[in-house]
C-alpha cells in the first residue's frame, strides 16, 4: 500500500511539473505548432502558392528548431553537400551521393528583403522528393521566434505564428 501511495504521489508531482513547464509557453501567447502550420498553409494557398502537403513534418521541424535552435541531423548545407560530391544543381539528386542519402538541404543563409535586420536567416527545404530540391522552404533565425513558409523559393512568403 505504501508503494502504491508513493507511486501515485510521484505521478501527481510529475504531472504538475509538466503543467508548470507547458503553461509559460501558452501564457506567452503562443499557439500550438499544429494550428500555426495549418493557418500558415491556408494563407500560403490563398496567395496562390502551393500548399505544404506534409504539415506533420513541418510541425516536427518547427518543434525541433524551437527546442534546439538547430536543424535535425537529416539536413545538410549546400556547401557540405557539394564537398561530399553533389553537383549543387537543383536538377541533380542529393541521394546519388551515398553519404547524402535521405538528406535534405538546410542551414543555408538567406538574404532577402523584408526579413528582420540584425538576425541571420536560414532556409530548410520541405518536401524534397528522391533527393531533388523542392521550392518549398521554411525560413528561420535562431535569434527570432518568427518563422516563414514559402512554396516558391522565397519570392513570396507567409509568417508562421510563434508556436510550441
Amino acid at each position: 500500500m505504501q508503494t502504491r501511495r508513493f507511486f501515485l504521489s510521484s505521478l501527481l508531482a510529475a504531472v504538475s511539473l509538466l503543467n508548470a513547464v507547458s503553461l509559460p509557453a501558452q501564457a506567452a501567447g503562443k499557439t500550438s505548432c499544429v494550428d500555426a502550420v495549418h493557418e500558415a498553409n491556408q494563407a500560403l494557398e490563398e496567395q496562390n502558392g502551393k500548399p505544404i502537403r506534409n504539415e506533420a513534418a513541418l510541425v516536427t521541424l518547427l518543434r525541433a528548431l524551437n527546442k534546439d535552435e538547430v536543424l535535425p541531423a537529416n539536413y545538410v548545407t549546400s556547401e557540405y553537400a557539394i564537398r561530399q560530391g553533389w553537383s549543387g544543381k537543383a536538377t541533380d539528386s542529393l541521394w546519388k551521393v551515398w553519404v547524402l542519402n535521405q538528406k535534405s538541404i538546410g542551414g543555408d543563409v538567406v538574404q532577402s528583403a523584408g526579413l528582420a535586420g540584425g538576425s541571420t536567416w536560414y532556409s530548410a527545404d520541405l518536401e524534397s522528393v528522391r533527393g531533388l530540391r523542392s521550392a518549398k522552404r521554411v525560413i528561420y533565425s535562431p535569434q527570432s521566434t518568427t518563422r516563414y513558409l514559402t512554396s516558391n523559393e522565397n519570392s513570396s512568403r507567409v509568417e508562421i505564428a510563434p508556436c510550441f
